[in-house]
């Protein structure tokens, strides 16, 4: 067998591969299911809670026992990760956690947020504490009273738009079209949109308002919320029109597919989110009060992961075959 020939016969078997991944496997974790819906079946974005060091540090080990005892208490619900990096490691990769080069006052802890990959957004610091954060501290870093609320809304809502009122003097347009928006997609679709208001100047809110962009000064700022927590790419001031929103919310409408899924919309809050939530979110398409079994959709993939695994098998088999044929070919 020529070379070219053999090139071609394996480029066909990897070609059959991809489409039976993407018909029996990707697209089955979100089949027949609107993008808001399938929200509820993905894993979240992970972020990173994480003590900088000089390997030896005492007191740094000690707040990071600390920080894992905490983060166990919380039983895995917050979408968090305790780490410990050693600050002398050249091999460290300092951007990971959203800063330049090692800090310059150790030891530190620095939360970072971790955007999925597929949102093209890189990781950025959210707050940091020396030389470790306090019970207060990590109190806010748990939850909030607008988290909270975002937790009660989404599971029966189709999105919460968090309204963040501005105090650069400018017009209050960015309220107009949130309301009306609200109002108008109540009156239209069985979920519903509820507007959540935070004042940028509430220390309650500060870790929120601070994840998701907001400055102590600034214009009016709106973000739609939806799933368990994900903010789609925020508007501001003038950006903030009836259409711009009403395009955002039409996305969650739309089917679930391996080029259009929940993941790549945005990056998931801090928030804490135990299974029993789940088992709550109000279905948008179904009849009203139908739970999403989305632990019940993904388990579809149980049985189409056998089949790519035996397709991997024969693939691989194949593919020794076809060697070997060329070798003896050569």
């Amino acid at each position: 067998m020529k070379t070219s020939k053999l090139d071609r016969s394996l480029r066909l078997i990897l070609a059959a591969l991809s489409v039976v991944l993407v018909r029996t496997g990707v697209t089955r974790a979100c089949e027949d299911m609107s993008v808001r819906d399938a929200a509820f079946g993905y894993v979240r974005d992970a972020h990173l809670l994480t003590v900088m060091a000089r390997p030896g540090d005492s007191q740094a080990e000690r707040i990071y026992a600390g920080l894992e005892s905490w983060a166990d208490s919380l039983r895995g619900e917050l979408n968090l990760e305790v780490g410990f990096v050693n600050a002398d490691d050249p091999a460290v990769r300092w951007e990971d956690y959203g800063v330049p080069s090692a800090p310059p006052s150790l030891p530190v802890v620095v939360l970072t947020g971790r955007p999925s990959a597929s949102t093209g957004r890189s990781n950025f610091v959210v707050d940091h504490w020396e030389p470790g954060p306090a019970e207060d501290d990590l109190k806010l870093v748990e939850s909030s009273p607008a988290r909270e609320r975002i937790r009660e809304l989404v599971g029966r809502k189709l999105a919460v738009v968090v309204y963040v009122p501005g105090n650069d003097g400018g017009s209050p347009i960015g309220r107009e079209a949130v309301e009306a928006v609200a109002d108008r997609w109540s009156e239209r679709e069985s979920l519903g949109v509820e507007v959540l208001e935070v004042d940028r100047s509430d220390e309650a809110e500060r870790l929120l308002l601070t994840f998701m962009g907001v400055g102590r000064d600034g214009p009016d700022w709106a973000g739609v919320v939806f799933g368990r927590g994900k903010l789609m790419p925020p508007l501001q001031g003038e950006e903030i029109t009836e259409a711009a929103l009403e395009g955002q919310l039409q996305i969650l409408l739309g089917d679930c597919s391996c080029l259009q899924n929940p993941r790549a919309l945005g990056v998931d809050l801090p928030l804490a989110w135990e299974a029993a939530l789940d088992s709550a979110v109000v279905a948008f398409r179904g009849p009203a009060g139908t739970a999403v079994n989305s632990a019940g959709r993904l388990k579809m993939l149980g049985p189409a992961l056998w089949v790519i695994g035996g397709l991997v098998l024969l693939v691989g088999t194949a593919t020794v075959v076809i060697l070997r044929k060329g070798n003896g070919a050569s």
